[in-house]
């Protein structure tokens, strides 16, 4: 029998970085709590690192500025191409706090892929235009590409160092079953720039349905902090939102995970 969490959100995965990375185990659920938690399995360091650093590339850099990187690295030397990567990062560098929300955003869209089966239509980071500051809007919107009315996740992503009942709450009330997707328009607008004008429309379409409360938002929340996340979240985690289920992940040191992980997709562009 399904848990409610999979049921909401999919089984966490059987295949992939997830499966090799991360033990899962959804806690009893009530009409208030859905709780997935997720404990690391003892992947390699390294081949995690590289994993998420693929994934950090991915969500950062369209593969137009894919190619111009490409371009640039074959006609400059070593010297000026970095310098040249150094002018144009595409990375937060000077905001520790943009790093890490990134990367649970990240980490979150990646997660639901692969559980939900649902995609994520436009990579926010792609048009971020301040890379050092957190974009305005929905984290994470998710939609079934070939049925966009039949379901949509809606997600949060926080990083604490230490987690305590506040950020809990934060998220709660992000996620609150009265909050719909802002970033609907965002969406709609990039697809239609990208010629992908079929889905565009579809997406319009949504817009009008959502607001009239006619169309079921899964919301999903994602904490990342140290080993105590999951019995915060026990204890704390109380919502009236019966489609809300918040994912934790907790390690030892976990801003160690952060730093490792753009330091090795800042040096992989570099290279």
């Amino acid at each position: 029998m399904l848990s409610k969490q999979s049921e909401l959100i999919g089984e966490h995965p059987n295949t992939g970085l997830f499966f090799n990375w991360c033990e899962c185990e959804d806690t009893t659920s009530t009409s208030t709590k859905k709780h997935r938690k997720l404990t690391d399995k003892g992947i390699d360091r390294n081949v995690l690192i590289e994993q998420l650093a693929d994934r950090i590339i991915k969500h950062h850099l369209s593969e137009f500025k894919i190619k111009i990187f490409e371009r640039k690295k074959s006609i400059l030397d070593k010297h000026n191409f970095n310098k040249y990567v150094q002018n144009r990062m595409p990375f937060p560098i000077n905001e520790d706090k943009t790093e890490k929300g990134n990367l649970g955003e990240i980490i979150l869209a990646e997660y639901l892929e692969a559980s939900s089966g649902l995609e994520v239509l436009i990579y926010k980071l792609h048009h971020n235009p301040n890379i050092e500051q957190s974009m305005k809007g929905d984290d994470i919107l998710l939609f079934d590409k070939n049925n966009i009315e039949s379901k949509m996740i809606m997600g949060e992503a926080k990083y604490r160092a230490t987690p305590d009942k506040a950020v809990i709450m934060d998220i709660i009330k992000s996620l609150s079953k009265d909050n719909l997707p802002i970033s609907l328009s965002f969406v709609w607008e990039k697809l239609y720039e990208l010629g992908e004008e079929d889905l565009s429309e579809k997406i319009d379409d949504l817009i009008t349905k959502v607001h009239s409360n006619n169309m079921e938002i899964i919301y999903v929340g994602f904490l990342h902090s140290n080993k105590k996340v999951s019995t915060r979240i026990e204890t704390h985690l109380n919502s009236d939102n019966e489609n809300l289920v918040i994912i934790s992940y907790g390690e030892d040191n976990p801003n160690n995970l952060i730093t490792e992980s753009f330091n090795r997709a800042i040096e992989r562009i570099k290279s």
